[in-house]
């Protein structure tokens, strides 16, 4: 069973089908030990294989904000999806049959519960590719320490479904420091205009303080709006960004859903291409003194950001269920091993029952930062 693109993010980065071909090989590698001891101890072993006879199943991801904080900007240039109310289903596909690349949902139906009370439901009588990327309603209200539910049906397909707990808020975040710094280049990429020869980098340190009475876990994100001299005037997204210095340790990962744009040099032209999300994530147990404190940096004007300068930032802190954390986790970890055959197999963390993926509610809070203009 290989999962098909159940998420767009996974077609371009490719994390689901290298998972399962990494675990076959390994696995495979590992029978040749196990077998032999096995049939001379004439005993049925309970190891985890990837049959070829495996089911189709249904897939899902979906990562939602309850606090709204991720709104839709639109731009004279471009809209990327930067509204973290976004949920998507595919179907897996047996790679032995190609063919079932093609299948369908039929009579496909989802909804979101609250105990007994349906908050929104979706139904499509005709047949549907996949549901990949669908909004949902800005009016969906959801509150912290509620469970809620997930469930969904396909015609040809097991039903799935997921529960899940939001946590309260990120509490205390403050923004301690905000400055720039410049570096000048001496070589120039083909794409580069003349007079860009500084590299401009915008540089965060700020604080929040953990939720002692629960386990908590965190995401942190960055927006952007500024100007482009030579696309747009106004232009707003996601941005990257590295991290200079922590108290705690965390990792970086795809935060499925939304996306950004980037440029690249093609035949002495600058071109757009979209690209996913990257979030840090943090585990709020291994916060020191149970304040962290985090000094992140933004590089731009480089021909490869769409910003030659800002005109705004603002820092996201998410609250994040511990399902979401897992999930992220292990495909974190798979791409630290991904080139070892022999390293031991990363198996995905999540919480849809009868097929993959996740499915979480967060709750945000966010530093807003207004420039003075120029900037730079």
């Amino acid at each position: 069973m290989e999962p098909r693109n159940f998420i767009k993010e996974f077609i371009s980065t490719g994390v689901f089908e290298r998972l399962l071909a990494k675990n076959i090989i390994k696995l495979f590698f590992i029978s040749l030990i196990i077998l032999p001891v096995l049939l001379m101890c004439q005993c049925e072993g309970n190891e985890r294989f990837y049959r070829p006879n495996l089911p189709e199943k249904l897939c899902s991801i979906g990562i939602i904000d309850a606090d709204n904080t991720l709104k839709n900007y639109t731009s004279q240039f471009y809209t990327p999806i930067n509204f973290a109310r976004y949920i998507s289903f595919e179907k897996s596909y047996q790679v032995e049959y190609p063919e079932e690349i093609k299948d369908s949902l039929r009579d496909f139906s989802f909804t979101i519960s609250l105990r007994e009370k349906e908050l929104y439901k979706y139904r499509s009588d005709a047949p549907i590719k996949d549901l990949v990327g669908f909004k949902l309603p800005d009016n969906l209200e959801f509150s912290s320490e509620e469970k809620y539910y997930l469930r969904a049906n396909e015609k040809s397909t097991s039903e799935i479904s997921a529960e899940i707990s939001i946590p309260e808020p990120p509490l205390d975040l403050k923004l301690i420091s905000f400055n720039k710094e410049t570096v000048s280049i001496s070589q120039f990429e083909e794409c580069r205009r003349p007079f860009d020869d500084i590299l401009k980098y915008a540089i965060f340190n700020f604080s929040f303080r953990r939720d002692i009475s629960h386990k908590s876990y965190y995401a942190i994100l960055l927006e952007g709006t500024g100007i482009n001299q030579s696309l747009a005037p106004g232009i707003s997204g996601y941005l990257d960004f590295s991290m200079r210095e922590s108290n705690t340790p965390g990792f970086i990962a795809v935060f499925y859903g939304l996306k950004m744009f980037h440029l690249f040099c093609i035949d002495r032209r600058n071109l757009l291409n979209e690209s996913p999300v990257y979030a840090y994530f943090i585990d709020g147990s291994k916060i020191s003194g149970n304040t962290c404190n985090v000094t992140l940096s933004v590089k731009f004007n480089d021909g490869y950001s769409l910003f030659d300068t800002f005109t705004s930032f603002r820092v996201i802190l998410l609250s994040i269920p511990e399902e979401l954390y897992l999930f992220e986790k292990s495909l974190y970890s798979y791409s630290k091993v991904s080139g070892d055959p022999f390293s031991e197999p990363v198996y995905l963390n999540g919480n849809i029952k009868g097929g993959n993926g996740v499915f979480a509610i967060c709750r945000s809070s966010e530093i807003p930062i207004t420039l003075p203009f120029p900037w730079y």
